[in-house]
């Protein structure tokens, strides 16, 4: 065996290694994600929101997967478009709907969201928590019903819990 073969084979094996820990140490990461949806910071719960379902009881974790349908006040054109598709996309699990269960909060113009900087308004968005009560992910009422299906169904594939 030639040097030159030798030094291949060690380059071969051992350069992506040696990239792989320049940039692990650099500090570089992927910056980019699959989800559609715009992914939240750890540490967001449903009970800081205290907020009451239909029937009265304290928004909180469930067991399954929650989408959650916020508007201040009324619902609006856009806000009623989406009560109707959440029913069709829940229909499109198919046999995952059982671990999805959606909810709309309406007429609550006075809900927050506790947070290090003050109470945030929830404002109009469809919310993704996870069975533990965790907020995951935030769609704003102009994107489409598929992206949170695209989402709901990689986060149904991957999970374990729910």
């Amino acid at each position: 065996m030639s040097r030159a073969t030798f030094w291949m084979i060690w380059l071969v094996g051992g350069g992506p290694m040696v990239l792989a820990m320049v940039l692990y140490f650099s500090g570089a990461s992927p910056q980019g994600g699959t989800q559609r949806g715009a992914l939240l910071p750890a540490g967001q719960h449903l009970e800081h929101w205290q907020l009451s379902d239909a029937g009265g009881a304290p928004l909180a974790a469930t067991g399954r997967w929650q989408v959650l349908l916020t508007t201040p006040g009324t619902c609006e054109v856009r806000c009623l478009y989406w009560q109707q598709q959440l029913v069709q996309v829940h229909k499109a699990l198919g046999k995952e709907q059982g671990r999805v269960a959606w909810q709309l909060l309406a007429d609550n113009s006075a809900a927050s969201v506790k947070q290090a900087s003050g109470r945030v308004p929830l404002g109009e968005w469809v919310w993704v928590a996870d069975p533990h009560g965790n907020l995951v992910l935030r769609y704003p009422l102009a994107m489409t019903p598929q992206d949170l299906l695209k989402d709901l169904r990689r986060l149904l594939k991957v999970s374990r819990i729910g």
